[in-house]
């Protein structure tokens, strides 16, 4: 690598002394031994001679080697800013100095190299050259040549809601999904595993009933890698799964030898799953992930915090780059985030992944129906086949979102959340909003709306208190907002009154500051609130 740096000493800023112990801000190349070349930006030949020297030093040792170039600048932070407040003495010298172009050309005139003329009209050439790419802005229109060689597949998102038939033949997810579970003869086995993971994995498949959710999962990766498509994970312990749940990779238990089931599937096999265990730096490996997405539309890049608190710690990420980088620079990218939420007894930094600050980060509308031009998908799956389908779409549709899937933890293995094959066969695809079908139309006359894990709370309580006359509606898809299928969901209940939105979240966390003006523009209905309040970690319920 050959890293050039240029120190413009700009003003308001820190200065060297303070800011760091030693003479140079290159010299922290110095603990890798890389040698570093410095140089007067005055002095365009000597920049030119380190410039060659540094590329010959590459190529002969095949080393790194940087280049600091000793520069200054005329103005502030912009053209508007006036660096005399606080640094007057530098600005005192600066003032006196002419520009880099121009004392150069003197000085070639000076030594007779340039004449006058000569100067002169080279100078009006470039400035020439310059005022007519700048007229020409005026009629530019960005183009993503982002979407082009390996991206040429790709389209922008249409300007309209899509449904994108994500189901796999039956048979071949089971032969997928016992593939991801085999491991070869010799191979030493935690023997915890066999009988709770492997067995109980090959039994649900046979039987092609009570998928978990690492199952679900698991099919969607292998069926994607079937597809030709690439799949990597990083995070912390993602291999095993922060809650033992994955196991996508495994290790011999008397060789340590490391054995991915899903990258042996077929004796010819060309796309594979990489698992990255990644190091608590969270804002260095989202940005390397978010790298990679932005490389090739054929790669699922999935990031799982361990738990969905710490992704705050990679928020510069999110902000300037998964949110906002196709409306700045054109770039689509598929990167899938998952973050484990829920009030489950973890206590701080281990139990919200602070939904409300992704829904605020979202371009979805208060006053008209979303489409699948929002700038990120924001998904609060409660079933396998849930994660099977939004995991699958991140490749299926022909164009590249962000996906934000705020993850399960009590429901990893909860029989209730669990999905038969015949949910993912084709023909089926992910449900941006599932209604309550244990209750009878015409005899409902309250409405809950609510997301994730929260749901099977409810379901329980309405169980145990003999409740028939309130359904409970859950919203998978919270960005792009579900505005027609919230509509279909009102018109089966024509004599529902009350609507409730409930959530165990506090009222200014959770979905209810984004949920509630959209109910009330897009659907007609003022929503009620109701909160769970968490103490000693047993919940207050409130039944309407």
């Amino acid at each position: 690598m050959l890293a050039i740096n240029i120190e413009f000493q700009i003003s308001y800023t820190t200065p060297p002394e303070r800011g760091r112990s030693s003479m140079y801000c290159t010299d922290v190349a110095k603990m890798c031994a890389f040698p570093v070349i410095h140089v007067n930006g005055d002095v365009p030949e000597s920049v030119a001679k380190a410039a060659r020297l540094a590329v010959a030093y590459n190529r002969k040792f095949r080393r790194d080697v940087f280049v600091d170039l000793c520069c200054w600048r005329r103005w502030g932070h912009n053209e508007l800013d006036d660096p005399r407040f606080t640094n007057p003495g530098m600005y005192k010298i600066i003032d006196n100095k002419m520009s880099v172009p121009d004392s150069y050309a003197k000085r070639l005139v000076e030594e007779k190299i340039w004449t006058e003329e000569e100067k002169n009209a080279v100078s009006k050439t470039a400035n020439d050259y310059l005022n007519k790419r700048l007229a020409a802005t005026d009629q530019y229109k960005p183009q993503s040549y982002h979407l082009m060689k390996h991206w040429g597949e790709m389209k922008e998102a249409p300007n309209s809601i899509e449904t994108w038939d994500t189901g796999v033949d039956v048979m071949l997810l089971k032969y997928l999904g016992a593939k991801s579970v085999v491991v070869p003869d010799n191979f030493v086995l935690y023997p915890h595993l066999q009988k709770t993971f492997v067995a109980a994995r090959l039994a649900r498949l046979s039987s092609g009933e009570g998928l978990d959710w690492a199952t679900g999962e698991a099919l969607a990766m292998a069926s994607l890698l079937h597809q030709g498509y690439d799949v990597r994970i990083s995070g912390e312990d993602v291999g095993r799964g922060t809650f033992s749940q994955r196991h996508c990779m495994l290790v011999d238990q008397e060789s340590d030898e490391i054995y991915i089931p899903l990258n042996h599937m077929t004796e010819n096999q060309t796309s594979f799953l990489e698992v990255a265990n990644s190091t608590l730096s969270e804002e260095g490996v989202l940005g390397f992930e978010y790298g990679v997405s932005i490389e090739s539309p054929k790669i699922l890049c999935i990031w799982e915090a361990q738990f969905g608190d710490f992704f705050n710690t990679a928020q510069p990420i999110f902000d300037t780059f998964l949110s906002a980088a196709e409306e700045k620079w054109l770039l689509q990218s598929g990167l899938t985030v998952i973050l484990p939420h829920g009030y489950d007894g973890a206590g701080p930094e281990h139990s919200s992944c602070r939904m409300e600050r992704f829904l605020q980060m979202s371009n979805s509308s208060e006053t008209r129906p979303d489409s699948e031009r929002v700038n990120w998908n924001i998904v609060f799956p409660t079933t396998a086949a849930q994660i099977f389908h939004a995991l699958r779409r991140q490749m299926i549709r022909n164009y590249r979102k962000p996906l934000i899937v705020i993850g399960p933890k009590s429901i990893l293995r909860l029989p209730a959340a669990f999905s038969p094959l015949e949910d993912m066969k084709p023909g089926t695809y992910f449900l941006p909003v599932i209604g309550d079908s244990e209750v009878k139309p015409e005899e409902v006359r309250k409405i809950v709306f609510l997301s994730g894990k929260h749901y099977y709370f409810l379901k329980t309580e309405r169980e145990k208190l003999g409740i028939k006359d309130t359904a409970l509606v859950r919203l998978e898809s919270l960005c792009p907002f579900p505005t027609r299928e919230i509509n279909e969901v009102l018109k089966k209940y024509p004599k529902a009154k009350t609507f409730i939105w409930s959530q165990e979240e506090h009222r200014n966390m959770g979905a209810w500051s984004f949920v509630a003006p959209r109910f009330r523009n897009l659907c007609g209905t003022q929503l009620m609130i109701d909160m769970f309040e968490i103490i000693n970690n047993d919940y207050e319920v409130k039944i309407f």
